[in-house]
């Protein structure tokens, strides 16, 4: 028998991490073949007919799609409220998954999906984190690595976006679950990816010991009423001492900022997304930002998809696996809930947050 060259992706969604993922998939993966797209939004159709190979088929119905495309696997870049039951279905018709985070803003139901990814061993499950998939992120994690910055004590996030005059976050942060958990669960993330968070515990389940969080609306006020901010902080400490704090922001003026301080023994490290060109001319002295985190991360799409046919075909390991998405959502939420509440929030010795009802912030 021949083995596969191939992995036959149907992709779900077409905004605007969808067509970038489609392209990709579509023409800059060798080991990857694009046999269906699908959106049930009017005109997306059109898109894919006029940018997309003949041979990649439309659906509009999600059903059918999965039933129908002949995928071996399928990359979920819709709603996140339709995270879980896609990734539950993919399951149980036996396909490989690649899904953009979060699993979903609920802890309980990204727990049901760890447990039925667990359950289905032979299948690959990616939910692709960007900045692990980053160069400059990966240098700074062989340094960490190598010990040259000593024992790293504290990492301190940063992610910062352009205003939107169109604020379409402020609607979909019904549905988003919150800054902490749409923008925040990134940079939780690194921060777990860069902190040893594992070592010295006494108890292996409990990796966090609290969490604190506040923030305001400076500029998009009609986010109150979805107990979100615009600007917000966040504190977390973990059970072996270790901190991570976070600054999550959408009124950038400039463009979009990416940047994780790594605080160790021996030296200190700056990873930064804010671009570095500088441009000198009649108005000054002055450096040129990136728009937005799609712009500054799209290197990473082909990392993060490539990585992800090796898995299926070769069966090689993942640079995060499903654990890393269940951990990061469960701080994410406990960091929302504080913020909404004005309260820490503690975590429980089987590593979840006790999320205390409280209307301490008016929420």
């Amino acid at each position: 028998m021949t083995a596969k060259t191939r992995v036959k992706v149907a992709l779900f969604g077409l905004g605007r991490l969808g067509v970038i993922r489609a392209r990709i998939l579509a023409f800059h993966q060798p080991r990857i073949e694009l046999v269906a797209v699908c959106d049930t939004k009017p005109g997306t159709g059109e898109w894919a007919a006029a940018n997309l190979p003949d041979t990649v088929q439309y659906f509009s119905d999600p059903q059918e799609c999965l039933r129908k495309s002949g995928a071996d696997a399928v990359h979920i870049c819709t709603a996140t409220a339709t995270h879980a039951p896609l990734i539950l279905q993919a399951f149980d018709l036996d396909l490989h998954v690649v899904c953009e985070k979060p699993i979903s803003v609920d802890v309980a139901t990204t727990a049901e999906v760890i447990e039925k990814a667990a359950s289905k061993p032979h299948l690959k499950f990616l939910v692709p984190f960007t900045r692990r998939y980053d160069k400059s992120y990966r240098t700074a994690k062989a340094m960490i690595d190598e010990g040259e910055l000593g024992t790293i004590h504290a990492i301190e996030t940063t992610c910062l976006d352009q205003q939107d005059p169109n604020a379409f976050f402020v609607t979909f942060s019904a549905l988003s679950g919150g800054i902490f958990v749409d923008v925040g669960i990134h940079t939780i993330d690194v921060g777990r990816y860069l902190l040893d968070v594992k070592s010295g515990l006494k108890n292996p389940k409990k990796q966090v010991n609290r969490v604190v969080a506040m923030g305001h609306n400076a500029v998009y006020g009609d986010l109150a009423k979805y107990g979100d901010c615009d600007n917000g902080w966040g504190l977390v400490e973990f059970a072996n001492g270790k901190i991570l704090t976070t600054y999550l922001g959408r009124t950038l003026t400039n463009g979009f900022e990416d940047t994780t301080r790594i605080c160790g023994t021996k030296g200190h490290t700056i990873v930064t997304g804010t671009s570095n060109v500088e441009i000198r001319d009649q108005h000054g002295i002055r450096t040129r930002s990136v728009p937005d985190a799609f712009t500054f991360f799209d290197p990473t799409f082909f990392s993060d998809l490539a990585e992800f046919a090796d898995a299926v075909l070769d069966n090689k390991p993942f640079t995060c696996n499903p654990e890393d998405a269940f951990k990061a959502i469960r701080i994410c939420a406990a960091l929302q809930h504080s913020f909404r509440t004005g309260l820490p929030v503690y975590f429980d010795d089987e590593g979840n947050p006790i999320l205390e009802p409280s209307k301490a912030n008016g929420h």
